[in-house]
């Protein structure tokens, strides 16, 4: 009976060992969150296809780029609920902003570079500094001083850090402008495939086109604080097209071309399923038409004609009854956004080629660039035909069915008669015309068209007539509340360096 006893009990401990053995074996691949996947286990083409999405969407989200960008440089200007227009910006778009750009597509381009490393694939990794550059150049544009060097460092393996310092906006220059060297050494268009490429379709030479172009902007923005390097890596790029490729025409251009329906449309062409209250700004209207003595023939892809016949602007920062009695009727009486912009395939532009020529026009002009094979005025001038011809479908549709051109009439045409009359190059003020056209040209471009008012200052902008911050308007987005109440040391150490946390402090590059 004893010895009966024995058996039933080694044959039970024989099954617990097999049964913990397998659980054993199994247990890190049932324990593994599909949804947070390690390095060896993420997609690296489905990781892309998300930072590209995302960083887009959230560029042109409605309260941001569209309110807080393109009504503040004075593309747009609001009907209803003008709060925005009026620089009372809502706490929870920059909380929503800040969020987004560490937490979700930030921290993709993280993943993707480990992954890039990881299966020796120099593509992917060169992608992945192209996007956490692009990324991190919103992120210090519009705040300044921002974490850094230790964000994106949650993880056990990456530190733990949960409460990154700020880096200066100067030290996040000088490294993003050497990551996208780094970045053009890595592209090569001869190896390694990349999947989830919804911006170039696998185009490595057009992602390295996309990171000098890309550099060459970003070395502008820090040339008033340090001219000699600038000068120096300009010329040295643009003294070798071999090895530094940039955009070469609007073919080139880093731009997300939306899908037609939820959630792949155009952020603008799902706000307009349910919003009417956007309108073109009266500044840019004077600028195109009211007060030109010539047609820019633009105005007619960036603006609708109102009911009666006619491109009207609507001034910013008006109070909501003021802007819905403007000229008896606000919503009526004012255009549109162009029907261009609203569609629900509307490209999401990154980057263009004709602001790459606006760059190279102020570097020559500036002396930041010796040895260009054009004069300042050419690359200027090819600047204007790069904005005409980036719309050249709709702007020879509309301008020839509106009679301001005859029958048979060419988009270069029509850039050479812009050039000839308004356009014309200034050799007064050479740098203000640059600043000017450009951001004729980079209209619905809301951060970076702002971005780039901050910088030079032109055209002049004037506050509305109800607008708040003191009447004057902004060139930076304050800190989100949520670092003041998760990482408090490190923001108030960051705001106290750089002035008043406030709308108004002017960022490194732009003292």
């Amino acid at each position: 009976m004893k010895r009966i006893i024995n058996i039933k009990f080694l044959t039970a401990l024989v099954v617990l060992f097999v049964v913990a053995s397998s659980c054993t074996k199994d247990f890190e691949t049932i324990n593994t969150d599909p949804n947070n996947p390690s390095t060896e286990l993420a997609a690296p083409d489905m990781l892309l296809t998300n930072i590209i999405e995302s960083a887009t969407d959230r560029t042109y989200e409605i309260f941001l780029g569209h309110e807080m960008g393109n009504c503040w440089v004075q593309h747009m200007a609001k009907v209803q609920y003008t709060d925005e227009d009026r620089y009372i910006y809502r706490p929870d778009v920059i909380t929503n902003t800040w969020s987004s750009l560490y937490a979700s597509s930030g921290m993709d381009v993280a993943t993707l570079y480990k992954v890039a490393v990881a299966r020796e694939n120099d593509n992917y990794a060169g992608v992945a500094l192209v996007m956490k550059v692009y990324i991190t150049s919103l992120l210090t544009d519009m705040f300044g001083d921002v974490p850094y060097t230790e964000a994106w460092r949650a993880g056990v393996a990456d530190g733990g850090i949960v409460n990154p310092v700020y880096d200066t906006q100067e030290s996040i220059y000088r490294d993003i402008v050497k990551k996208l060297d780094t970045a053009n050494m890595l592209l090569t268009v001869d190896g390694k495939e990349i999947g989830g490429d919804i911006l170039f379709d696998g185009d490595i030479l057009k992602w390295k086109k996309f990171a000098n172009s890309m550099r060459m902007r970003l070395l502008l923005r820090m040339s008033a604080k340090d001219a000699p390097y600038v000068t120096a890596e300009l010329t040295k790029m643009v003294g070798s097209p071999a090895t530094y490729p940039v955009f070469e025409s609007n073919d080139d251009n880093a731009q997300l071309i939306y899908l037609g329906d939820l959630p792949n449309n155009n952020p603008i062409n799902e706000n307009r399923k349910t919003r009417d209250d956007h309108r073109v700004s009266k500044t840019i209207i004077d600028k195109m038409w009211t007060f030109n003595s010539y047609v820019d023939y633009r105005v007619v892809v960036y603006a609708n004609l109102t009911a009666g016949g006619d491109f009207v602007g609507m001034p910013n920062g008006l109070t909501s009854s003021k802007a819905l009695a403007y000229l008896g009727n606000g919503l009526t009486e004012t255009s549109k956004l162009g029907s261009y912009f609203t569609a629900a395939e509307a490209p999401g532009v990154l980057m263009s080629y004709t602001e790459l020529q606006f760059i190279l026009a102020e570097g020559v002009e500036s002396g930041f660039i010796t040895g260009a094979p054009k004069t300042a005025q050419e690359y200027y001038e090819e600047g204007i035909y790069g904005s005409y011809n980036q719309y050249a479908e709709d702007i020879t549709y509309y301008s020839i069915g509106y009679g301001f051109a005859p029958d048979g009439t060419t988009i270069d045409e029509l850039a050479a008669d812009y050039i000839a009359t308004d356009g014309a190059w200034d050799s007064e003020n050479p740098l203000k015309q640059i600043a000017t056209e450009k951001w004729l040209a980079m209209f619905e471009q809301g951060l970076q068209s702002r971005f780039e008012w901050v910088r030079t200052g032109y055209p002049v902008l004037v506050a509305g007539e109800d607008a708040a911050n003191g009447g004057v308007v902004p060139v930076r987005f304050p800190y989100p509340t949520v670092e003041y109440a998760t990482n408090p040391t490190n923001v108030k150490a960051a705001a106290a360096i750089q002035g008043t946390d406030d709308l108004n402090t002017r960022i490194w590059w732009a003292k």
